[in-house]
Order: C-alpha cells, then structure tokens, then sequence
C-alpha cells in the first residue's frame, strides 16, 4: 500500500495542538513600532537570510515561487485562510458591554479567599503559558463557552475562593482562547483579539480591541508579555506593505521582510510580534517570508521557531529521474528534448507541461502491444528512484526568530519530510530537536529525528523509522525523545538524544491503538493518551530499560470521544492525588495511574466534558455550559452550577 492511500484509509484525526491557535482573525493593534524602517530589524550574517531591497525584488520572488510545489506529485491543495468578519463587526459592536451576576458580593469575598494550589494549563513548555478556554488564578475562574464556534459566545468569570463552594458573579460578552496576564484578561476571537481589565472580577472592562489580518499562527504568555505569530498570505500583485496587526498598527515595509536566499514556494508572511497585554501595544515585531503549507509553531523560552514548506521542485525530480534512471526506458528522441529542456530557464509550470509532452510523444510512438510493459518499467524504475532519493522529495524549512531582547531572525535551516505538530520540536542545551514523517508519491513513508545546532544546521539523525507509518505523537524528556508512528499497529520508539551529534534508536514496542499525546509521570513511566478500535485509550509505558520499553498497563475507556483529540490542553494531571483526567462525550473519567490504570470515576456532565483543574482538593470539571465539582477526598460530587 502506498503512503498515499495508507493516510487516506487512516482518516483518523491525529491531536491538534495549540501551537496555533484553531480559528482565523483580521485588524489592528496600537504601537510605536516603525516598519517602514529597514534598519528597524536587527542585522544577521546568516548567507540563507535576506531582507528584499525592493518591493519589486519581493514580487519577483512571489512569482518566481513555485505556487503548486509541493511532492512530486500531480495535485496540491490550496490553503485558504477563513475569516468571519461579520462576526467580529457584531462584537466589535457590541463595546465594552460585561454583565455582572446578581450575586455581588461574590466579588468582595474573593479578595482575600483562593486555593492555596491549583492546577494551570497543560503547556508544552512550562514557563511559556498557551491560550485555551479555561484560566484562573486560584481564585477565578475564566471558562470560555465552546458551544456557539461561528457566533460570539461569552466567557463566564466564576468566584472559587472557596473551593467547595464555587459561584458565577460575572460573564463577560466574548468567547474564545484565553490567556491570564496579571489583570488583564486576553480573548483570541476569530478575526480579532480583546484584552479586559478584571481588577473587578465582577465587573471586567474591554480596555483595547485588536483585529488582525490573515490568521494567528501561535500566542503565547511569556515572562509578562504575549507573543503573537501571525500569517498573511501575499501576492505579487500587492505585495506589501503588510499590515498584520490592521490599519492601526505598524505597517510592515518590503524591505522589512526577510526570505529565504534559496527560491522556495513562498506565498505567507509570517510575523512575530511582542505585544503588551494591559494595552494592547506592539512592542517590536520581525517579519519571514515562507509557505502556507505544513505550517507548525514551537516556542521557547529563547525563540519562536516557525516552520514551512521547504519543498524542492516537483519539475526538477521528474527531470533528473529521467535523465539518470529513467533514461534506459526512453528512446534517444525523447533523452534529447529532455537535455535540452535541462539547459532551459522555465517556470515550474512550464517545464512540467514540456515534461508531459515529450512522455506522451514517447508514449505515441510505442507499439500498442509494449507501450503497457514500457510505463510499468518506468513506473518501476521511478518507485526504486524514489526510495532511493526519498529525502529529496518533502523538506520543512525552519527559522529561528529569537525573543531575548530584540525580535530578531537568527537563523534557518532545513531538514528533510514534515513535522506533525509543535510537539515534533524541541530546544534543549543549545540545539533543537525536530522529528518528521518522510514521503515521497508511491513508495512508503519514513520517519526521521534530526538535531539541529545554533545555526540550524543538522549535527544528528535517526532515520527511517516506523517504515510506511506515520508520526502521530511526539515527547522528549530530557535527553530522550519518544515517538509514536502508526498505520496498523502503534510503535513506540525511544531514542538517546544525549549526544546531539550521534542520537541513537534504542527500542521500540509495538501494541494495538496509537498515542496522540503523551506524557511522562516520573519513574521512568510514560502516559499515552489516544485510541484503540475508535475507543479513548490510555496507557503507562515503563521505559527503565530503554532498549526494552513495555507496556505496564492500558485501558480501554467505553467512550468514543475526548477533547484530548483536538487539545492537549485539555489533558489534567493531579499528582497530589495520583490521576488524571480525561473529558469524553458524556462526562470526564477520573483515572489512578501510581500502581497500573484504574478508572476511579466518571464525573457526569449534560453532554461533552470540555475541561478540568482543580483547587485545592477539588476537581473542577466543565462541561459545555455547566460546572460539577467534586471533592477528591471521597470523590462524591459537591457542588453543581449552570454557566
């Protein structure tokens, strides 16, 4: 089977996570920042980067971009960017409009009261705080409703300063991803952004608005600012200025952006910008010009590293196959055009068009009883060519844009196939770690581990694992990185990255299901959280031999569905009381992990569980529009509210 009909027969949705933020945005933010300034960006000596002289030299290379490259193969599907303008003119509308409860004295109350713990959002990196439906600060509360995706929705403030005893005293008119900076409360809606005051957590104040053009890339919370990567897409036509944060903020010049010096299939401007939550102010912002494509988002604590489709031409690897494997399956007519059209300088479309002349010509001129035999020799012949040459078909670029001080492009490199997801990458001592699948048309995919240095070039490899799989979840702890591929079966591989030039396959474990998420609990135990048979399954790897992992333990949970699937955010773990917490279709299942998996309970809820935290010693579990705590002494509910 090839890895072409095997992702489609696995039509399996894998975790998306919340290195971008899931919905599009269009319109401005208030700053200082100078763009039209070429000096306005910091200087580099990386000979891969450049800053276009021109608007001109910028729409050259947008047109010399190879707009439907991709693999080598016959059909790439445009990405579009959606926005829900309408909406977003009706919130806009709507002012600075926050409701308060008719319990006022909740607000009061909760001055001096909160949980002496209380857990925070699931997050890939622990200082690096994400945006998701649900914040508090150990005393509120914030759960945004998930019910109404195309309209407003709202976001309802919740007084827990006395754990056992929770009470709604606010709702605030938007809905959305979230994010809790001090007082000031971030909503990413759709086509724009609000930041509310909540000193009065009875009454929150929209204190600025921002709309935002093309679509939100990655957010995150960092040492008190909000790091923001946005996606325009771009045309010759147009090309610039670009204003990726609408007609108020900066104005992003040509001369500002930084490409690629190697021509690439670029048609998105992303921009990293650090923007002050209390107002609402772009601080600095740095802009790249890359793909739409196969986009993933990591941040660090030192870097925002954006990745794109870095893929060669699909024109270019046909040619070169005929004239080396190929060319003992063709005639000398047909070799002779083919050399001909190498020394031509002709776009991607029209050398392909030229391409598929001279085979039908070949084609033609084949008696009708060996033309049969004559393709399937060359189709042969392109399946070991293309095994053989398999990581020159699908290559992800990668650019570093570093944080500490000023935004500033610091390097870009490239490795081979495509990362899944911002969990693919990972910074650790100096080096970034980035796991990708490798596919080229009609042969079996790979996958591959890459270490990249301080310039973004490759010291290390592991490859060619999982063959004709796919990664569905990727974890590094540490000096260890731990991947799971799927087609049939799920293999779990752990990999020795202490050496970052010479990482190292150390085992591997094959079960039934597959992990989308994964999370280490210590003790040498790793949590895998996905699905078996179209049921939610977790399971404890014991990876204390790591040429040897097995399993410890699984369950198979009689649910279908958990949020797990679309956000890790979603995920809870309660060390203090050994379990986690897993939300399904119908309530959320409270399971023991210390000695094997045991489901201890199922909270119910009308309707989907969405998240969980918990205070103090109680669980606090969301459902669409409604909130049960439960007391994790006896694990009886406590309380029960309507959102």
């Amino acid at each position: 089977m090839t890895d072409n009909r095997q992702l489609a027969a696995i039509a399996l949705v894998a975790l998306v996570v919340g290195s971008t933020v899931g919905f599009a945005f269009a319109g401005g933010f208030d700053s200082p920042v100078a763009a039209d300034d070429p000096e306005s960006t910091t200087a580099f000596d990386d000979p891969t980067i450049d800053r276009f002289d021109s608007r001109e030299q910028f729409a050259a290379y947008l047109r010399d971009s190879r707009s439907s490259g991709g693999m080598a193969t016959f059909q790439t599907p445009d990405v579009a960017i959606e926005t829900d303008d309408a909406a977003v003119e009706e919130e806009m509308a709507e002012g600075d409009r926050a409701t308060t409860t008719a319990d006022g004295d909740a607000a009061a109350s909760s001055s001096g009261g909160g949980a002496d713990r209380y857990a925070e959002t699931n997050v890939q990196e622990a200082a690096l705080d994400e945006p998701d439906v649900l914040k508090t600060d150990g005393e509120t509360i914030y759960y945004a409703d998930r019910r109404h995706r195309r309209t407003l929705g709202s976001t309802a403030v919740v007084d827990a300063s006395e754990p056992a005893n929770p009470s709604v005293i606010g709702e605030i008119n938007t809905g959305g991803e979230l994010l809790l900076a001090d007082d000031t409360l971030v909503v990413f809606k759709r086509s724009a952004i609000y930041g509310y005051d909540v000193t009065d957590r009875s009454d929150p104040e929209r204190t600025w608005t921002t709309a935002i053009d093309g679509h939100v890339e990655a957010a995150r919370l960092y040492d008190g600012d909000v790091y923001l990567v946005v996606a325009d897409r771009v045309s010759p036509d147009d090309p610039c200025p670009i204003e990726p944060a609408g007609d108020d903020g900066p104005e992003v010049a040509c001369t500002d952006v930084h490409y690629p010096t190697e021509q690439n299939d670029a048609n998105t401007v992303y921009t990293t910008m650090r923007v002050d939550p209390e107002s609402g102010e772009v601080e600095d912002a740095v802009s790249f010009l890359g793909s739409s494509r196969t986009t993933a988002t990591y941040v660090s604590e030192n870097a925002v590293y954006l990745t794109y489709a870095d893929a060669p031409s699909r024109a270019d690897l046909r040619l070169e196959f005929l004239l080396s494997d190929g060319r003992a399956h063709l005639d000398d007519e047909a070799i002779d055009r083919l050399e001909q059209l190498r020394s031509y300088d002709l776009s991607e479309a029209a050398t392909r068009a030229e391409i598929r002349a001279v085979l039908d010509d070949w084609r033609a001129g084949l008696e009708r009883s060996e033309r049969r035999t004559a393709e399937r020799d060359l189709e042969e012949a392109w399946e070991s060519y293309a095994t053989e040459n398999l990581r020159q078909f699908s290559r992800t670029g990668v650019v570093e844009v570093g944080i500490d001080g000023d935004l500033a492009v610091d390097a870009a490199g490239s490795v081979p196939g495509t990362p899944l997801n911002q969990w693919s990458m990972d910074e650790h001592d100096g080096h970034l770690r980035i796991a990708t699948t490798v596919r080229a048309p009609g042969v079996d995919a790979e996958n591959d581990l890459y270490v990249l240095d301080d310039d973004l070039e490759t010291v290390g490899s592991v490859t060619g694992m999982g063959v004709d799989e796919r990664i569905y979840s990727v974890r590094y702890e540490g000096e260890t990185a731990y991947v799971v591929t799927f087609r049939q079966i799920d293999p779990f591989h752990v990999i020795d990255v202490s050496d970052p030039e010479n990482p190292q396959l150390e085992g591997e474990l094959k079960l039934p299901g597959f992990s989308t998420y994964m999370h280490p609990l210590g003790d040498d135990r790793v949590l895998g959280i996905g699905e078996e048979d179209g049921q939610v399954k977790a399971v404890t790897f014991d990876v204390a031999d790591p040429e040897n992992p097995v399993v410890e333990d699984d369950l198979v949970l009689d649910d279908r569905w958990s949020a797990i699937r679309e956000s890790h955010n979603a995920f809870l773990i309660d060390e203090r009381h050994g379990v986690f917490f897993l939300p399904g279709s119908e309530g959320g299942h409270v399971v023991a992990y210390e000695d094997g998996l045991e489901r201890v309970t199922t909270v119910e809820t009308n309707g989907p569980a969405m998240r969980a935290t918990y205070l103090d010693d109680y669980l606090y579990v969301f459902g669409e529009d409604e909130l049960v705590v439960v007391d994790e002494t006896t694990w009886e509910e406590e309380t029960y509210l309507e959102l």
